[in-house]
Formats: structure tokens, C-alpha cells, sequence
């Protein structure tokens, strides 16, 4: 499901956005260059549909004081590549082309700088591949020599040093310039840099660094922070002082807020149909109802999932679920409920999954569990639907009632209610509720559906 615009956010982020750009405005003011934000979260939070929808809605802007001259940029994809700079350049080509603006002096000085690139790299070309560069650097130096009606040979390495030099300062000047001259705010929008190997991610952020340090200039880096650490300590080694490291680049890092409990309910509600049901293609066993919604919201949220974590449960949920029209909404409850939890676990835990799943989840492992979960109202539902699908470990000669006995959900004077209790969820698994944890366990390990 791809979502690209604040009208379908399920997790109310325009709030934030709008925070956002408040806070770049102020905050340029106060930065000697260009202003860099990490936007950091881990994988699957949501950062690229946040960039999708903000991108959207800055394009869109109605006033012209609101506008700004965005750039998405991919870093994981120009990884391939292996030069950050250039495909930063050819992103901010790309979009001054799409307004129709004048970008001949860009590329000639983008052009010139990476002549010095291809030549200072022809030796190791040849030493790496065994494919002899000159003649490449020939061809380079013959286009330059076109541009400016001239044919002139590098004479020296420390010639080629200065050259270099000046052709790097003479791309910055132009890159100010384009800066300078917007009327509206250049907002670079990098998306996926944590995915990068470790050295391109590096050289992306000293890129960064050293050739867009302009004033006016906004980045705004979506990456998740561990991973960023993790390429700098394989670059530099393990004892980098990364805080430090990390402050050289970065002026200031901000997180993507939580997901609220009404946020994993829209998730829910809206991935429910979404995956479980399609017209002439897919009919879900367990009847979708506000109890399915509220059950998986409730896990989800509980086991603090990721939107990606939470599509990856339905995706199993849809598979094993998925039935015959006949048969639509006539699965017990409790399997339904079985399921839900299991996949919600295959996902957020999968120790849990497996204990469940082989009936070695002991009962004050699983009551210490669901309190870090959830309420003790809440605790009480899951303990049960875990004990009656045999998903608790039991020990020789004992019984659910000596286990909600001791677990301490009943006293000994309760025998009866304990009784018609456990009666009612017996009929919920079908009255075959002993091995049904193992049941989901296999269904989802070997790929197969419910009959």
C-alpha cells in the first residue's frame, strides 16, 4: 500500500511535518552554512512515506512563501555508482530542469571537477580491472578542451592538485549560486543513506560536509542512527568516539513521533481488508468485525510494531487465514484470536512464538510477559486464550485450574467458575483447544491454511 500524500496518513505525521518546517526556518539562522537534520528511526518506522508525503506537500503549497525547491534523493540506489557527489548534483540538475531554469554552468563545472575524478582514478582503474583508463582521460580532456577552445596537458601531479582544487571551488561557487538565487528554500530530502555500504555512506556525509556547507541550504537525512554508527566504526575503527564524529555533520537529530494507540487501530482497521478480503481473490476464515480490529491493535501496539513489522503480520494473517467463500467468517474465535497473536509474535517475538508454539512457555514467564505488555485486565484474557490452546507448559498430573490457581487469576473456592470459564473458551478453540498453539505454529512455518 503506497501512501504519498498527507490525506491517507494512518499515522498522523502532518503535525509533525509542519513542526518541521517551522523549526528550519529558525533554525537556518543559526548555522554558519547549510543547515543538516538527521531524521532517525529504525527500519520500517516510516521515514521514506514520511519523505513521500512531506515532499507532496511542500510541492503542492499553495503560497508561494511556502514552497520550496525540493530534491529527493535516493542514496542507496547512486550507491551502485559510487560517487555521492555527482549524484547529488545531477538530483538538483534534474529538479532545476523540471522549472525550467538555466543549469549550462552547473553542468560544465560538474564536468570540469570530474575530468580531475576520472583522471586522478585512471591508475587505479588500470591496477583494479587491467582496462588501461588513459584513453578515457584522453576523451575527457579532448570534451573539456572543446568547451573552452582549448587543448592543454596536465603537466605534473602538483599542477593537477591545483586544477583539481580550483575545480572544486568553482563548483561550489556555482552551487551557491543556484542557492543565492532561489527564491524559495533548497530542501535536500536523502533518503535510505543507512543502507549504503559503509565507505559511500561516509563519503556521502563528508560530501555533504565539505561541498554543500552553503548558506540556505537544507538537508534533511533519513537513516536509521545505529546503523550510520555501525559504518563509521568500520571505517575508522572500533574505538571512534561517534558521538563527536557524528557531530561534525549533523546539527541536529530528530525522531519520528510514536505511533498512537488510535494510530495502530487505523493501521489495523485499514490492513484488515486490505490483506484478509479481496473481491473475487481472497475470504478470510475469521470474521472481520471491531473485535479482530481491536485484538490485533491491541498487539501490535502492545509489542510496539513497526508499520512494515505490522504488514509483514497481516501478509500471514491473509495466507493462512484465506478460505473459500463458503466458509468466509465461520472459524472459532479463538482460533481467529490464536492466529492473530502467533503471527503478531512470528514477527515482534519470535521466542514467544516458538514457546507457544511448543508449549514450553511457562506460566510466570508468560504472566512476566504480558506485564510488560499490557494491563492486568488484559494479562488475564491473553493468559487464558494461551492456557486453553496449550500453548502453557504442564507439568505432569497438573490441570488449568492448578495453573490459574497458582498463577493467582482464581482462588481454590472458585472451582466452579473455573469450570464454566474454561468451558466457554474450550467451545471457543472448538473443543479441541489442547494443541491448537502448535497447530498455528506449524500452519505458519510450513505455509499452509486452515481447513
Amino acid at each position: 500500500m503506497k501512501i504519498s500524500t498527507f490525506s491517507n496518513d494512518l499515522l498522523e505525521l502532518e503535525t509533525f511535518a509542519h513542526r518541521l518546517e517551522k523549526f528550519i526556518e529558525t533554525e537556518i539562522n543559526y548555522v554558519d552554512g547549510g543547515l543538516v537534520i538527521a531524521l532517525t528511526s529504525k527500519y520500517g518506522t516510516g521515514k521514506t512515506t514520511f519523505l513521500e508525503m512531506w515532499k507532496s506537500s511542500l510541492n503542492g503549497a499553495a503560497e508561494k512563501t511556502e514552497k520550496k525547491l525540493v530534491i529527493s534523493l535516493n542514496a542507496w540506489e547512486s550507491d551502485y555508482y559510487g560517487d555521492p557527489l555527482f549524484a547529488i548534483i545531477s538530483g538538483l540538475i534534474e529538479r532545476l530542469e523540471t522549472d525550467g531554469k538555466s543549469v549550462g554552468s552547473l553542468v560544465d563545472a560538474a564536468k570540469d571537477f570530474g575530468w580531475f575524478a576520472t583522471a586522478i582514478g585512471s591508475q587505479l582503474v588500470n591496477k583494479f580491472t587491467g582496462i588501461d583508463a588513459v584513453a578515457a582521460g584522453d576523451l575527457a580532456e579532448k570534451k573539456k578542451g572543446e568547451r573552452e577552445e582549448t587543448n592543454q596537458v596536465i603537466p605534473d601531479s602538483f599542477s593537477l592538485y591545483l586544477d583539481r582544487k580550483n575545480a572544486m571551488k568553482r563548483l561550489k561557487e556555482e552551487i551557491e549560486k543556484i542557492v543565492a538565487e532561489s527564491e524559495q528554500r533548497v530542501l535536500f530530502l536523502v533518503d535510505e543513506l543507512d543502507r549504503c555500504r559503509p565507505d559511500y555512506a561516509i563519503t556521502y556525509l563528508e560530501t555533504i560536509k565539505h561541498i554543500f556547507d552553503i548558506k540556505g541550504a537544507v538537508f534533511l537525512l533519513a537513516a536509521d542512527r545505529h546503523q550510520l554508527e555501525n559504518s563509521a566504526r568500520t571505517a575508522f575503527g572500533q574505538d571512534l568516539d561517534f558521538e563527536e564524529y557524528y557531530r561534525k555533520f549533523i546539527h541536529r537529530e530528530i525522531t519520528l513521533p510514536k505511533i498512537t494507540e488510535a494510530g495502530y487501530k487505523r493501521l489495523a482497521s485499514t490492513y484488515a481488508p486490505l490483506f484478509l478480503e479481496r473481491e473475487n481473490e481472497r475470504h478470510c476464515f475469521m470474521k472481520l468485525d471491531h473485535y479482530l480490529v481491536d485484538n490485533i491493535s491491541e498487539l501490535i501496539g502492545a509489542l510496539k510494531l513497526t508499520p512494515r513489522q505490522i504488514q509483514e503480520v497481516f501478509r500471514i494473517l491473509g495466507h493462512i487465514l484465506s478460505t473459500t467463500e463458503e466458509n468466509r467468517g465461520r472459524l472459532y474465535w479463538c482460533l481467529g484470536a490464536g492466529s492473530l497473536a502467533m503471527a503478531a509474535f512470528k514477527v515482534g517475538n519470535p521466542k514467544i512464538f516458538n514457546l507457544l508454539g511448543s508449549q514450553n512457555l511457562h506460566s510466570d514467564e508468560a504472566i512476566a510477559y504480558l506485564e510488560q505488555l499490557m494491563n492486568r485486565e488484559k494479562i488475564e484474557w491473553w493468559f487464558l486464550l494461551f492456557l486453553t490452546g496449550g500453548g502453557i507448559h504442564m507439568d505432569e498430573g497438573e490441570n488449568k485450574k492448578d495453573i490459574l490457581i497458582r498463577s493467582g487469576f482464581v482462588d481454590e473456592d472458585g472451582e466452579m467458575a473455573i469450570r464454566g470459564d474454561l468451558d466457554q473458551w474450550s467451545y471457543g478453540w472448538g473443543h479441541s483447544g489442547s494443541g491448537r498453539f502448535a497447530d498455528i505454529h506449524e500452519k505458519i512455518q510450513q505455509i499452509s491454511q486452515w481447513n
